[in-house]
């Protein structure tokens, strides 16, 4: 028998319109008064279920404590939606986790791995330490100096004011009430340190996200593979927050698009704001360096030319190769994306949290390692082959809660994943697309090879989705109404847009 410690979501995107856990109102709007029914099915459902999988463990003779919720980013949507919409929708959320008068099911201690959407809750934090050093005399060279990515929660404390302000505001009777950040990876380990867990939100995988180290990497010859995920952080944590903060500014291509993947829907919004990055970048290397985008570099090929082809190699192509791949869980280039990050930069943060006492765990190609990550939308379990490892490593996609495009996708869909004391992994799966109005019930998952025989979280899990059966059922209905009246509504709102693409013309 086992206990779960940790249980974690992803790609909420809590505020946007597009997500199930956002309500609107008649005319589209956001309803502050009503929280969403998917968002309140969702945290009945998982409520009850952890509650009997508690149970369950003390019949076992176990003394089970609440599991840490681990919000593993795209958990507000900062890019797009106003900062008190995003707000309201996590206070519903919080509210619904800890309903009044109910014995809590989690710690109220929660865990927070930003993603590219909430990526300023870091920075906000950096912000903090950086004021709160001042304070006591100190003035670091920059916000990355004094910014603690080796020494990750439960370990270190750095707090979410945001997050934490709206859970004590609900819960101001609890001490333990804090959002902590662990940024970009979180290492959990056993006492032994022979197995593990990495979980990082995934935007750092995707190479729109990392287009910086590119550059750096076509003057220096460094792949991802050399990078920590902290070098990745300090060139490129400056270009999320500058991709996501002026995307709503972004002309036409802002005001078409809630998300990213809606321009990346939109070959002519992807180019379009691909041009306007280029020219944004020329300015600042200008303006810092002296340099003109006509000044020539090499037989005749401009600044001008060379940063528009690296654009091009990152942000557009990546672009139209999601909107090629909806069908496609983990497409080729994602899949060689996936295993580089896991093997360079999740691997070294690895190492680093191992490093404290290197006699008490074997050598790190022994190591038996987990990764969970999101930011796709598309929910997975596989393992994978990584090189410096003789084992393979088990893979968990966490999905997303939103709708990314009109015409709905069996690949698209939303998982939570469970972590045990033992560092075992298993996921439950909540919903993918429905087709036909039909959607596949809520059941848990493992790798399906032979690892599940030795995983008792699974057989845990299963158990407590089967006795709570009818809960998730009535989760499931609302997950699929939501799902298609907003379809419906992207699909209106497409053909208002462009009525030439009424009818039979794609």
């Amino acid at each position: 028998m086992t206990t779960v410690r940790y249980v974690c979501v992803s790609d909420l995107h809590l505020g946007a319109p597009d997500s199930t856990l956002t309500q609107l109102n008649a005319a589209g709007e956001f309803d502050a008064a009503h929280p969403s029914p998917t968002l309140l099915h969702f945290a009945s459902s998982l409520r009850r279920t952890l509650r009997h999988m508690a149970q369950a463990a003390q019949a076992q003779g176990l003394a089970p404590t609440p599991p840490t919720l681990v919000l593993l980013g795209d958990i507000l949507d900062l890019g797009i939606s106003p900062m008190g919409q995003v707000a309201r929708v996590f206070t519903q959320f919080v509210e619904a986790l800890f309903p009044p008068g109910q014995e809590p099911v989690l710690a109220p201690t929660m865990l927070l791995v930003p993603g590219n959407h909430d990526h300023h809750l870091w920075r906000m934090a950096q912000d903090t330490l950086f004021v709160e050093a001042l304070r006591q005399g100190q003035i670091h060279d920059d916000l990355i100096d004094h910014s603690e990515y080796r020494d990750r929660p439960p370990g270190s404390e750095i707090p979410c004011d945001m997050l934490t302000a709206i859970l004590r505001r609900h819960l101001p009777d609890e001490p333990l009430a804090r959002v902590h950040i662990a940024y970009p990876n979180l290492c959990l380990l056993t006492p032994d340190r022979q197995r593990g867990v990495v979980l990082h939100h995934g935007h750092y995988i995707d190479p729109t996200y990392r287009l910086m180290s590119t550059i750096n990497g076509l003057m220096s010859g460094q792949t991802m593979g050399d990078l920590s995920a902290e070098t990745l952080e300090e060139e490129n944590g400056a270009w999320v927050d500058f991709l996501w903060s002026d995307l709503g500014s972004a002309g036409d291509t802002g005001r078409e698009a809630f998300s990213l993947y809606q321009v990346m829907n939109n070959a002519g919004a992807s180019h379009a704001y691909a041009d306007q990055f280029r020219e944004r970048l020329l300015d600042r290397v200008a303006s810092q360096l002296g340099f003109s985008g006509s000044m020539p570099l090499y037989q005749g090929i401009t600044l001008r030319q060379l940063v528009g082809a690296l654009i091009e190699l990152t942000l557009t192509r990546n672009a139209q190769g999601q909107r090629n791949n909806f069908l496609d869980v983990l497409p080729p280039d994602d899949l060689k994306n996936l295993r580089a990050f896991i093997g360079g930069p999740a691997l070294y943060d690895l190492q680093q949290a191992l490093r404290p006492d290197p006699a008490a765990h074997p050598a790190l190609p022994d190591f038996d390692l987990s990764f969970v990550y999101g930011h796709t939308h598309k929910p997975f379990q596989q393992e994978l082959v990584i090189e410096g490892l003789n084992q393979p490593v088990a893979v968990y996609n966490t999905g997303g809660w939103v709708l990314d495009q009109p015409t709905m996708t069996f690949t698209q869909g939303a998982s939570a994943v469970f972590i045990s004391d033992a560092m075992d992994v298993a996921a439950l799966r909540l919903f993918n697309d429905p087709v036909a109005s039909q959607m596949a019930p809520v059941r848990a998952e493992g790798l399906q090879n032979f690892r599940d025989r030795h995983n008792p979280l699974l057989g845990a899990l299963q158990a407590a989705v089967a006795a709570t059966a009818a809960d998730w059922a009535a989760f499931s209905g609302c997950a699929r109404d939501k799902l298609e009246a907003l379809a419906a509504a992207a699909l209106n709102a497409r053909s208002m847009a462009h009525p030439y693409q009424k009818g039979a013309r794609p």
